[in-house]
């Protein structure tokens, strides 16, 4: 599960300066043609990603708040191939994606939009008829507990299986350490700011993944000596974490941005 306070992102400090660099190349990013402004329109973003019931074939949701016009999406989406049916009174867009199956678009109410699968966009318009939400998932809620108050942009997530997401293919031989769950989050206003939480299944485990993060660390310091701006954002970092638990932290004032951003100018 992943959130972004998208508003709040486009109004700091940090983004006027990207907005900046980035010039006209950022118009492109724009979805004029359909009636969206990625900067004015989408508020919050809000999404998960869960093993499907084909395996290899994920599971997915996203729920955009802002401001939208539903008669324009719909009508460039029929002009792409897409269908409209009607789902317990709520009009669906839906268009094939290949092996994705059906993706599918629905206002779950003035100002939120649901873009997935046809399977999970009818789910959640079967848990808001029903009056259901998040808050009843114990397991959630624990790890949604972790995450930093304040923070602008955050992911939960369990790893234990990376393959029923599809993420890796199956003739990519992968190792991960006994890792059960981590908790992501961040800030975005003058200076940016971040954490990184991973649990592991036992205090072993725990210690193995701080020793990994020791290590990482002392090699990315030693390999950014002559780069004044890299060695600024490493010397950011904390280690931390006790038991199961390893944490990274990071926090870059706008004095520290000012030496990066100069060093990627163009």
């Amino acid at each position: 599960m992943a959130y972004a306070n998208v508003r709040e992102v486009m109004l700091s400090d940090v983004w006027a300066r990207v907005r900046q660099m980035a010039g006209d190349e950022w118009e492109q990013l724009r979805l004029e043609e359909l009636g969206l402004d990625l900067e004015r329109d989408i508020d919050e973003v809000f999404g998960f990603v869960a093993p499907g019931d084909t395996p290899g074939r994920p599971a997915g949701l996203a729920l955009l708040r802002g401001r939208f016009d539903m008669t324009r999406l719909e009508a460039v989406a029929r002009e792409g191939g897409a269908t409209v049916s009607d789902y317990e009174g709520t009009r669906v867009v839906g268009v094939g994606a290949d092996e994705a199956g059906v993706l599918a678009m629905a206002a779950l109410e003035p100002g939120v939009v649901a873009v997935g699968t046809l399977v999970n966009v009818h789910q959640a318009l079967d848990h808001l008829s029903a009056g259901s939400d998040v808050t009843a998932n114990e397991e959630i809620m624990a790890l949604l507990d972790r995450v930093e108050s304040g923070s602008h942009a955050w992911a939960v997530g369990r790893l234990s299986d990376l393959g029923a997401l599809g993420i890796v293919p199956d003739d990519v031989p992968i190792q991960i350490p006994a890792v059960a769950e981590f908790t992501l989050s961040g800030r975005i206003d003058s200076g940016v700011s971040g954490a990184v939480s991973v649990e592991g299944r036992d205090d072993e485990t725990g210690q193995h993944l701080r020793d990994l993060l020791r290590g990482v660390l002392a090699l990315a310091q030693s390999q950014t000596t002559d780069r004044p701006e890299l060695q600024t954002l490493i010397d950011s970092v904390e280690l931390g974490g006790v038991g199961t638990t390893a944490t990274v932290s990071f926090s870059l004032p706008s004095e520290s941005l000012d030496l990066i951003f100069s060093a990627a100018a163009p």
